[in-house]
């Protein structure tokens, strides 16, 4: 599966928004400065997510990165 595939999939099962992933990516991070529109972006596969927003994302969803993995 794909970063995108993945990061929309956690999303839903979490019963999430991407505004509120994005805001509390923020918190955990402020100098990633995520916004709705990079989020979007990420999830449809027309942005790369980089290590420190994956990082950021982890954190947020309460989970491992080794999501990722495999």
């Amino acid at each position: 599966m794909r970063t995108n595939e993945t990061v929309q999939k956690l999303i839903e099962q979490e019963g999430r928004t991407q505004t509120w992933v994005a805001q509390e990516m923020n918190r955990i991070d402020p100098e990633i400065k995520m916004t709705n529109v990079k989020l979007s972006a990420i999830v449809t596969g027309k942005r790369i997510m980089s290590g420190d927003e994956m990082l950021a994302f982890c954190r947020a969803m309460r989970m491992s990165p080794d999501v990722f993995l495999g």
